[in-house]
């Protein structure tokens, strides 16, 4: 089981169809550092999720985000292999709303400008 080697990780399809990539991180500064999980229980800690996805153009747009228990997120990762969702998997601590609500602002903003720089050219 994986939960407690990091804070996140962000997950993206692949060229092989088979597989994700998963680019974990943990928190370095005070700011985000050393939260203590919310609202875990016997089976695992909660977690933040944001989907992304292609649209028909292959331009990424926002899907959904919502909260989760998981026993181990990394295997239920897994379980999106061939969906072509991508995103950000976050712990939820008594620090983690904030970074996570910057990260989905700023994430639903450059897919935004990425639309747009397309329509541009």
């Amino acid at each position: 089981m994986h939960t407690k080697e990091f804070d996140g990780f962000f997950f993206t399809p692949t060229e092989e169809e088979d597989q994700l990539k998963l680019s974990f991180f943990e928190f370095n500064s005070d700011e985000y550092s050393g939260g203590i999980p919310l609202d875990s229980n016997s089976i695992g800690d909660t977690y933040h999720i944001a989907f992304f996805k292609p649209d028909e153009n292959g331009i990424p747009v926002f899907d959904d985000s919502f909260e989760a228990i998981f026993a181990d997120p990394v295997t239920y990762t897994n379980g999106l292999i061939g969906t072509d969702l991508f995103g950000c998997i976050l712990r939820k601590t008594t620090k983690s709303a904030e970074w996570f609500n910057d990260y989905l602002t700023k994430a639903k903003e450059s897919v935004i400008m990425f639309k747009q720089s397309v329509k541009m050219t």
